[in-house]
């Protein structure tokens, strides 16, 4: 079986320079990029970075930030900043990084071939703040290494008006530290040498990544030990100033005899797969954030914390029990998920917790757990708990992640001013029974049984809700909440193992608040006689069953509308877009026959349109 469409990541694009296009004089429409999505807490609400996810789920990932760590500025995001790199970088995580930076106005990315030349132009040099030097191996390192230490060395005024200097250095992941030419090692070194006269109090981020890659995990001797804690000291120990440390995908099993300065307050070591202990780890007196993630932790008993710390990320780790743990009292941010814990005995939170990730747990009971009373973000998701019979939620909870971590709803009793819930993959069978309190502003109930929506009491404050993949066949006499602006149906054709789909909107009353209705993956073989909300923005009717679209009213504020898939639909002769409309996705058969006005509007850049894609089950 398959439908023309690309919303999965098994499917194939059709080749393009981007993902956009306008001009059908051009030829260049591109296939669709999005999948299908419905996640909660996708917002960043519970912690202080850029967002993560495991599939279709919410959790501390989004929470807790990616494993980038963005160099810091002095007052925000506003603060003019000079990107200098070597070239167009090659590696994830310089991309990102950079990318995560540009979203700043007051970004400027200049190469470093154009460098001598904008220093010229001394004026507009002297208006940077902050400079952030990105310098990856390759074939030519040692030559673009010693010109960015030239241009440093010669132009050490302009670098001085700069309050703050952050560098992040790529090594290659698959050369081994002692392979490294003699010229190379040495070029680093004078690099750290000539940024530490020219601005070494003004270092307050470094980023040192694969420079060790996994034979390091093989030194025993003690030599060898001691070696290599004397070139983890070599990298920070002219840095007196530095607030931010990042030595991520580095193969280290411990941190051997290493001293990080006082002023240190964010350590982020993650990936690598090999950090065994955190005994012996010297913590900075000021240090709030540790990130320790991807590593071989098998536990954190009887680690000396500093008081100071906020948030501590031990994700995708091997931790057995924490029972022993003496967490700092001050602790705001937890992630243990994708650890080893299979019970919850003795664990002993602190008491100013905020946000606490457990998922991904073998936890196959958690009753007993203590939650900290002024806890607001919970993740328990995917747990082979059985039931949540006499668990007390704290109710100061905002958001609340019990998606599959139990095998009925029994007993379920949700705090009163909870306001985000993902119940999704647990066999919920009906809605009703859940006693959803009015506060909840979204709900996430994907994956279940529920196979009607009729007289169903719907959280009153409802904002965005996502059903996908139940077994819901209508929507008529459905009593939506009045300021739902979110409505998410689509249905993952990938885990979708019913042939239970909507097959018509006749007579289906939208709330006029509406923003975003997705129905993809159904069986809807028509439109007629339907007036979509007027503040929709968004529709999707994607890989569907359609044959015609006639007498339908779009909204003047619709700016998506996404009929990919759907290979019957021969023709839009009686579809009128508003001009509000500036991304039509279609499927292919359609490209000949669109009406003169969508082509006009396509030609003059007024319009993006894209293809889809044939998709097979």
């Amino acid at each position: 079986m398959s439908k023309e469409g690309s919303f999965s990541p098994a499917v194939k694009y059709e080749a393009g320079a981007d993902d956009q296009s306008y001009g059908l004089d051009e030829k260049n429409i591109f296939v669709s990029n999005h999948s299908i999505d419905g996640s909660p807490l996708d917002k960043d609400v519970l912690g202080p970075d850029t967002s993560r996810q495991y599939d279709e789920q919410p959790n501390t990932r989004d929470t807790f930030g990616d494993d980038n760590i963005i160099p810091p500025t002095n007052s925000s995001n506003n603060v003019p900043r000079l990107i200098l790199a070597y070239d167009k970088p090659r590696f994830t995580h310089s991309k990102s990084v950079i990318h995560e930076l540009q979203t700043n106005d007051n970004s400027t990315l200049i190469y470093l071939n154009d460098l001598e030349r904008y220093i010229e132009d001394k004026e507009s040099f002297k208006g940077f703040r902050i400079i952030s030097l990105f310098i990856e191996y390759n074939d030519e390192f040692v030559s673009n290494l010693g010109t960015l230490n030239s241009i440093i060395e010669n132009n050490q005024d302009f670098f001085n008006i700069a309050t703050d200097v952050t560098y992040h250095i790529q090594f290659d992941p698959s050369k081994k530290y002692k392979d490294y030419s003699e010229e190379e090692i040495q070029e680093y070194h004078r690099f750290l040498q000539i940024l530490s006269e020219a601005v070494g109090d003004k270092v307050t981020h470094c980023s040192i990544l694969s420079k060790y890659e996994i034979s390091t995990l093989y030194l025993t001797e003690k030599e060898d030990l001691i070696t290599l804690g004397k070139q983890i000291q070599g990298d920070i120990e002219k840095w007196k100033n530095l607030c931010i440390f990042d030595y991520s995908d580095n193969c280290i099993r411990f941190l051997p005899g290493v001293r990080f300065p006082d002023t240190l307050e964010v350590f982020n070591f993650n990936g690598g797969h090999s950090l065994e202990t955190l005994a012996g780890f010297k913590m900075p007196p000021n240090l709030k954030t540790l990130k320790a993630t991807m590593g071989a932790l098998n536990n954190i008993d009887n680690v000396s914390f500093p008081h100071t710390l906020e948030t501590l990320d031990l994700h995708d780790n091997k931790i057995f029990f924490l029972n022993y743990v003496d967490f700092p009292s001050g602790l705001k941010h937890l992630d243990l998920s994708k650890n080893a814990i299979d019970n919850l005995r003795g664990a002993i939170f602190p008491s100013r917790l905020k946000n606490l990730s457990l998922a991904l747990n073998p936890i196959e009971c958690v009753k007993g757990i203590r939650l900290p009373e002024g806890l607001e973000y919970l993740d328990l998701s995917y747990i082979p708990n059985e039931s949540m019979t006499g668990i007390k939620f704290p109710d100061s909870l905002i958001a609340l992640n019990l998606q599959q971590s139990m095998t009925n709803t029994r007993g379920l009793k949700l705090p009163n001013a909870l306001k985000e819930l993902n119940l999704g993959n647990n066999g919920v069978n009906s809605i009703n029974p859940l006693k959803l309190p009015n506060t909840i502003q979204s709900l996430y109930l994907k994956h279940n049984n529920i196979k009607t929506l009729n007289k169903v009491q719907l959280p009153t404050d409802l904002r965005e809700l996502y059903l996908g993949n139940n077994l819901i066949t209508t929507l008529k006499n459905v009593s939506f909440p009045p300021g739902l602006e979110v409505l998410d149906l689509s249905i993952d054709p990938n885990t979708d193992e019913s042939d239970k789909h909507i097959t018509t909107l006749k007579d289906v009353t939208f709330p006029p608040s509406l923003k975003v209705l997705r129905l993809a993956f159904h069986s809807i073989r028509s439109l007629e006689m339907i007036e979509f909300p007027p503040n929709l923005e968004e529709l999707s009717l994607a890989y569907n069953e359609l044959k015609f679209i006639r007498n339908v009213k779009l909204g003047p504020n619709l700016k998506l509308v996404d009929l990919s898939g759907n290979g019957e639909l021969t023709n839009l002769d009686h579809l009128t877009l508003p001009p509000s409309v500036v991304e039509l996705r279609l499927p292919s058969i359609l490209i000949p026959n669109l009406p003169a006005y969508i082509v006009e509007r396509a030609n003059s850049k007024k319009l993006i349109l894209k293809r889809s894609v044939t998709f097979k089950y």
